[in-house]
């Protein structure tokens, strides 16, 4: 039986292609119907690369904001930018990113859930920017941060499934007790099922399972989708 329910915070709790697309726009003066959704997912998968480069002192700051955002554009066949343009990009974003909201029905369905669920989050990233997110996002009302996992904190990141396995001790509860929900198929779905959680796929981009070793408990491919299975969780709590 279910006992808790885990969340993803990036592109899982809020729409993240909105300021992606917002910051970027203007710098490569693109049609305002223009596609970006390839050169966003690139962006997103060198994540933990690129931050693990700075880390180790590979990189700096300015590097892998040029890097990072001309490899994602090259994915798309889109010019590259220079370093101004990709620095004016980086604090557009940022500056979107402190205006992030839920996506909508969300709050109806962690108001219900917090009620009979222990509820928390499993995310990549530096913790004060993750952190600074979920404060954005008001995830507060719902979860305490003893139950907030950053992969910087832990020294673990997705997709190894031990940082699962550390919010299992944090919630004194067993894998099959946990559901995680998020947007991504490796670091989320198939992550979660290697470390024996339930796992729920938000596939609200209309992404193609790459392998069909490990299958999604659930998949849902819009916010008000998401807040009927969730709603539909409390439904069973209540019936169990």
């Amino acid at each position: 039986m279910i006992k808790a329910v885990v969340f993803d915070v990036d592109d899982t709790l809020y729409d993240q292609k909105a300021p992606f697309e917002a910051a970027l726009a203007p710098i490569l003066n693109l049609p305002q119907d223009f596609d970006l959704n390839m050169t966003f997912q690139t962006y997103r998968q060198q994540s933990s690369q690129a931050y693990a480069q700075v880390a180790d002192g590979r990189w700096s700051q300015q590097e892998m904001a040029v890097k990072r955002l001309n490899t994602a554009l090259l994915a798309q066949q889109l010019p590259a930018v220079d370093v101004q343009s990709a620095l004016d990009f980086q604090r557009a974003y940022t500056t979107g990113l402190r205006q992030i909201e839920l996506f909508p029905g969300l709050e109806t369905a962690l108001d219900q859930l917090s009620e009979q669920y222990q509820l928390g989050i499993i995310t990549n990233g530096n913790t004060d920017a993750q952190l600074a997110k979920v404060m954005q996002l008001q995830m507060h009302r719902w979860l305490t941060r003893d139950t907030i996992i950053t992969s910087e904190e832990a020294g673990l990141a997705k997709p190894d499934p031990q940082i699962f396995t550390l919010m299992n001790r944090k919630l004194n509860l067993r894998a099959s007790e946990v559901a995680y929900v998020g947007d991504n198929y490796s670091m989320d779905v198939k992550a979660a099922k290697q470390a024996g959680w339930h796992a729920f796929w938000f596939n609200h981009r209309n992404l193609e399972i790459p392998d069909g070793q490990w299958i999604p408990d659930q998949t849902v491919t819009d916010s008000f989708e998401l807040q009927d299975l969730l709603l539909a969780l409390t439904a069973a709590y209540s019936e169990a």
